[in-house]
C-alpha cells in the first residue's frame, strides 16, 4: 500500500499557518477531506450558510469539524491537544462545559452558533419531556370540520 499524498505532506510538517493561541495548527488542504466527512456534515447540518458553525455535543465531548474547525481556530486560544487531523479532517475536541463560552465567543464575532446533539442523548438528560407537537394544518383541518357540521 503506498502513502497518499495527504500523509506525506504531513511527513514532511507541512502546515496551513493558520495561527491560535499556542502556536500554528496542522490543517490538510480543504481539497483533500474525505468525502465521508463532507457527506455526514452536511447530512447534519443542512444548508448553512457561510456565518453559521454548528458545535457537535457528543456527550463526554464535544467538537466542531471542517470549516467550523478552521473558523474556532481563527477566533479562539485552541490547545494542539485539542486539534486533530489524523483522520485527514480538522477537528476541533473540547469538553462540554466550554459550549457556553465557546458560544458566546463566536457570536460576539458574528457567527450563528448551532449545537447539535443526538435525539437520544437529549432522552437521557435530567428533566427532559417531549414537547407537545402542534400541527397548524391539522388544526385547521379540524376547524372546517366543525364549521361543516
Amino acid at each position: 500500500m503506498g502513502v497518499s499524498k495527504q500523509a506525506r505532506q504531513f511527513e514532511r510538517g507541512q502546515r496551513s499557518g493558520i495561527p491560535s493561541g499556542t502556536g500554528v495548527l496542522p490543517v490538510p488542504d480543504p481539497r483533500t477531506w474525505p468525502d465521508y466527512i463532507r457527506v455526514w456534515y452536511r447530512q447534519a447540518t443542512g444548508a448553512a450558510n457561510p456565518l453559521q458553525v454548528f458545535i457537535f455535543d457528543h456527550g463526554p465531548m464535544a467538537a466542531l469539524y471542517l470549516q467550523d474547525a478552521l473558523t474556532a481556530a481563527a477566533i479562539l486560544e485552541i490547545d494542539p491537544g485539542e486539534w486533530c487531523v489524523e483522520a485527514g479532517y480538522p477537528v476541533f475536541v473540547f469538553a462540554p462545559a466550554r459550549i457556553p463560552e465557546i458560544r458566546r465567543r463566536l457570536s460576539a464575532a458574528g457567527y450563528q452558533i448551532s449545537v447539535l446533539v443526538h435525539a437520544e442523548r437529549l432522552q437521557e438528560r435530567e428533566g427532559y419531556r417531549p414537547a407537545k407537537v402542534l400541527s397548524i394544518t391539522a388544526g385547521r383541518e379540524k376547524a372546517q370540520e366543525a364549521q361543516l357540521r
